[in-house]
């Protein structure tokens, strides 16, 4: 993918970054939509342009919502990757008006402007509706499915170009930029370890992840971006691994703490889909990241 004027949502966000980095690197040009809930101003790249006049390789920062899009959007988008959104499982309890917001609301105004001018759009789904106990398990995981079945509704109404992207445990560059109570547990054992501290196991530890390398959800949503058919992909490694496992490949003390709500039992990717149509090849193993830290 070249030569593209492309709307990044949740740019300043872990997946976001990295995402825009390897678009501009490719020779495109971003515009990045963020409302800085999550994201942060750390993380945007040098490759900057002045204004929306400037079609030359880089990104260009605004700080806006989604809940915007009505005012923002720019009818010259070739391709939008919608990555921002609330995405906090534990806290959605709580904050569910928030969450609703960010996500309901704000995706509707977007895919409203998307209908407007007939733009493809790249969905990051979660992959909580994929494991017991799926969508219902809390208000994260249901609005995020209830917006990946609206997106496939725009679809069928009126002909939106689509494709969905579910991830599974990112890890990698950037995403320490989250806050410290919802970081991948790979970042939280990384700074416990670092600081001499034990690391925290929540509940028993025999839940299993797929942990991904960001690297490897950007090569994912880039082979997406470039052949759109209004399908489904799951982005992972299809191999999953323990928390305790985790824990130990730390090589340092740990300690239980209570399990948190909201938290599934299991999550692994079925990536057979992705590779066959898409030529997705995971690069990353989780034990191999850690022994080079």
């Amino acid at each position: 993918m070249e030569n593209k004027n492309i709307l990044v949502t949740g740019g300043a966000g872990a997946v976001g970054t990295n995402l825009i980095e390897r678009l501009v690197k490719d020779g495109n040009r971003v515009t990045s939509w963020d409302n800085y809930s999550a994201g942060t101003v750390d993380n945007h790249i040098a490759n900057t342009v002045e204004n929306k006049f400037d079609k030359s390789p880089g990104v260009l920062y605004h700080p806006i919502s989604t809940v915007q899009s009505a005012e923002a959007f720019d009818p010259s988008f070739d391709l939008v990757y919608h990555l921002g959104e609330y995405s906090k499982v534990v806290p959605s309890f709580d904050e569910i008006d928030t969450a609703f917001s960010y996500n309901i609301l704000g995706s509707f105004k977007l895919l409203e402007a998307i209908r407007k001018y007939k733009t493809p759009i790249i969905y990051a789904g979660s992959s909580t509706k994929l494991s017991y106990p799926g969508e219902l398990h809390s208000p994260y995981a249901f609005f995020k499915s209830t917006i990946a079945k609206l997106i496939q509704g725009y679809g069928d109404w009126y002909g939106i170009d689509y494709n969905i992207c579910y991830f599974y445990n990112v890890y990698g560059p950037k995403t320490d930029t989250w806050s410290n109570e919802w970081q991948s547990v790979i970042n939280i054992f990384k700074k416990q370890k670092e600081a001499g501290v034990p690391l925290t196991v929540t509940g028993d530890g025999t839940q299993r992840r797929d942990f991904t390398h960001v690297n490897d959800i950007v090569q994912g949503l880039v082979l997406a971006g470039d052949n759109i058919r209004n399908d489904e992909f799951q982005l992972g490694t299809g191999k999953d691994y323990s928390v305790l496992e985790i824990a130990a490949a730390f090589d340092h003390p740990f300690e239980f703490i209570p399990a948190r709500r909201g938290d599934r039992p299991k999550g692994l990717a079925d990536t057979s889909h992705a590779k066959e149509v898409l030529g997705y090849k995971p690069t990353v193993d989780i034990l191999d990241y850690i022994k080079n830290l």
